[in-house]
C-alpha cells in the first residue's frame, strides 16, 4: 500500500508540473547577428608563401599543397609562492617564444631542396647539393633566409600578411617518388631570433590590402 502511494503520489506531482509554462529561454539572450566587419575578416582560401619577401632575390614558394600553417607558441611559467590558487595575474613569465610556418611545396628544384637541408653545401658549377663531415657544426648565417611570409585572403579582399625572420627549416628532407602521384617537400620553417641586435622582431602579422 505504501509503495503503491508513493506511485500515485510521484505521478500527480509529474502531471501537475506538465502543465506548467514552458521557460522560454531566448528571452534576454543577445542576438547572434554578425556585423559586416566580422564577415570580412573571415579567412578564405589557401595561403600564398614568398620568400624573402620585399627583398632583391623575393621569390614565390610554389606550387604548394594545403597551403600554409603558421604556429606561434609560447612557454609560460608559472611562479609558485606559498598561498598560491592555481594561475595568477602578475605571477606569470614568458620564458621563451617560437614562431614556425609549415607549408608544403611540389617545387623539387634545388632551391627547395636547399630550403629543407640547410647544413648542406651547394655548388653552383656543378649544380650539386651535397652533405659531408663539413656540414657538422654551427650553421651558418647565409644560410637563414631573410624572412618567409604568407599572405592569407579575407572575405574583404585583403590580406593577413605574416612574416616570420630569419627563417630556417627544421625538419630535414623526406621525398618520396612513388607511382600515380606526386612528389611533396614538407618544410617546417622556424623564425629565429637575432642575438646581436635583441631589437629585432621575431615575426610579425598586419592587414593590408594586396601583394604587392
Amino acid at each position: 500500500w505504501i509503495a503503491k502511494y508513493r506511485f500515485e503520489m510521484i505521478t500527480r506531482l509529474s502531471s501537475a508540473g506538465s502543465t506548467s509554462t514552458k521557460q522560454d529561454y531566448s528571452e534576454g539572450v543577445d542576438s547572434m547577428a554578425l556585423t559586416k566587419q566580422d564577415i570580412e575578416n573571415i579567412q578564405i582560401d589557401y595561403g600564398i608563401v614568398y620568400v624573402n619577401y620585399g627583398e632583391t632575390d623575393q621569390k614565390l614558394l610554389g606550387p604548394t599543397r594545403g597551403g600554409g600553417e603558421f604556429v606561434a607558441t609560447a612557454t609560460i611559467r608559472d611562479i609558485e609562492y606559498d598561498g598560491s590558487k592555481g594561475k595568477t595575474k602578475g605571477m606569470q613569465v614568458v620564458d621563451d617564444i617560437t614562431a614556425q610556418l609549415n607549408v608544403t611545396s611540389l617545387n623539387a628544384s634545388m632551391d627547395t631542396l636547399k630550403m629543407a637541408l640547410p647544413f648542406a653545401k651547394y655548388d653552383d658549377v656543378t649544380g650539386k647539393l651535397s652533405v659531408g663531415s663539413d656540414s657538422v657544426g654551427v650553421i651558418p648565417d647565409e644560410a637563414y633566409l631573410k624572412n618567409i611570409t604568407m599572405f592569407a585572403k579575407t572575405v574583404k579582399g585583403e590580406y593577413k600578411k605574416i612574416t616570420l625572420y630569419n627563417a630556417l627549416s627544421e625538419n630535414g628532407l623526406t621525398f618520396a617518388a612513388a607511382p600515380k602521384a606526386e612528389g611533396t617537400i614538407a618544410l617546417n620553417v622556424y623564425a629565429h631570433w637575432d642575438a646581436t641586435d635583441d631589437t629585432k622582431n621575431l615575426f610579425e602579422i598586419e592587414d593590408v590590402e594586396s601583394i604587392e
